[in-house]
């Protein structure tokens, strides 16, 4: 690959490397957290909903800002927010004021990720998307991947090394997290760069959105609301799972959030060697079947791996099923995104993309909340289906494995794909 677009891409990615990083390094943190202040699985779910909440309804927004000024302000702006709330992390001694600094953080996360990715898919020539993503997720996911081992790292440091509490121990990562997303912010203010000219004329800015969206034919027009559908299916089959699953592997196995931390990060590994694969092979073939059948495996593995406490090795067996979940989610993203761009019109692609995120993110809302709410309601109880003792702690799993194939079915069935060389971006 050569070209300007090259270095963008590079830079893009670096940037959203430090905001991975430290999303890694302080995500398994919050179940821990969240209990040390006094929280159940419930008050964990609310967290998490809370970060979705201000996402949801701000993506759109901020992709259709970044159409009329340009994506390099919107994710600066964002990067700086995110180093400033990552320090007001430490501050709380309550899990509601956990909940508040969250809620301000989804404000920043919709200013630097679907831009981000826009402004990637701006970048790259469209022969060439899937591989674009997959590179810049392969750089993300490896931010994503160390942040856990840095953050745990850290944690016993200061928990062993140094002698602090274990409630200072779990707030040790955040500092570090403020620090390199301030770092990232100062490099991209340098080194980023807009992929395609800002209009200043305002009348002619809104006059060429209103013209692409007119042009969208009825059945790019249907795909795009399937593709919506998917998103928010797609959303909440992730989160009704991830809310619970370090109370789940503590449940079942009692595993420390050390050790959960360690978990997360190898799975995200194991899943890092398909994505680039998978990007230049649905850039070559089809995108479609790479969506599908990367998210069925996904919701497989995740059925199996919450049945695996039943199972002989159960607790090696979970690992391993753990790894098949995220594995089948990082084969399907590359072409799931590279399929949303070519369905977006250039001058309101920020905007759509945004969209697209949004629901998701209602999805992920919801499907917190409902995680949750169903953990402390089920975890402890037994429940007869199909023929089967199957314990509570089950239940998420089975509905997140439940609307993730709706959520692949729906994209099977309703979206359409652009022939090659025919795309609509």
């Amino acid at each position: 690959m050569s070209g300007s677009w090259v270095r963008n891409l590079i830079v893009a990615s670096a940037l959203a490397f430090t905001i991975y990083l430290g999303f890694g390094l302080i995500l398994p943190l919050f179940p821990s957290y969240v209990l040390l202040l006094g929280g159940g699985g419930t008050e964990v779910g609310i967290l998490l909903a809370s970060f979705m909440l201000t996402r949801a309804f701000l993506a759109r927004p901020f992709g259709k800002l970044s159409d009329r000024i340009g994506r390099k302000k919107v994710i600066i702006a964002g990067m700086f927010t995110y180093s400033v709330l990552a320090f007001l992390f430490t501050i709380p001694d309550s899990w509601f004021g956990l909940v508040f600094v969250r809620l301000l953080q989804g404000v920043a996360s919709a200013m630097v990720w679907p831009v981000g990715e826009a402004l990637v898919v701006d970048s790259a020539p469209r022969e060439k998307r899937s591989r674009a993503i997959s590179i810049y997720m392969i750089i993300s996911n490896i931010g994503f991947i160390a942040g856990p081992f840095i953050g745990s790292g850290i944690q016993f440091i200061a928990r062993y090394g140094l002698h602090t509490s274990e409630l200072a121990s779990v707030r040790m990562p955040f500092y570090f997290t403020s620090v390199i997303s301030l770092a990232g912010a100062i490099i991209g203010l340098i080194m980023l760069r807009d992929a395609l000219p800002v209009l200043k004329d305002l009348n002619r800015r809104r006059m060429e959105a209103a013209k692409a969206l007119k042009k969208l034919k009825p059945r790019i027009k249907r795909s795009l609301y399937f593709l919506y559908s998917n998103s928010f299916f797609e959303g909440f089959s992730w989160s009704v799972g991830s809310v619970v699953m370090f109370l789940f592997m503590d449940r079942a196995f009692s595993m420390p959030n050390e050790v959960f931390s360690i978990l997360f990060g190898l799975s995200q590994a194991v899943g890092l060697i398909f994505v680039f694969p998978s990007g230049v092979l649905s850039d070559r073939t089809r995108k479609k079947p790479f969506v599908v059948y990367g998210s069925l495996v996904s919701k497989l593995s995740t059925i199996i791996m919450s049945l695996t406490p039943l199972l002989p090795l159960g607790y090696w067996l979970s690992w391993v099923f753990f790894a098949g979940k995220d594995t089948g989610r990082q084969i399907a993203t590359p072409a799931t995104r590279s399929l949303q761009a070519d369905l977006s019109p250039v001058r309101i692609r920020g905007r759509l993309i945004a969209t697209i995120q949004a629901y998701s993110n209602v999805g992920s809302l919801i499907g917190s909340l409902a995680g949750g709410l169903v953990w402390d309601h089920t975890h402890d109880r037994y429940y007869n289906i199909l023929l089967m003792d199957l314990p509570g702690y089950t239940v998420p799993f089975l509905i997140s494995a439940f609307m993730g194939t709706v959520a692949a079915l729906l994209v099977l069935r309703f979206v359409h794909e652009p022939a090659r060389g025919r795309a609509v971006g």
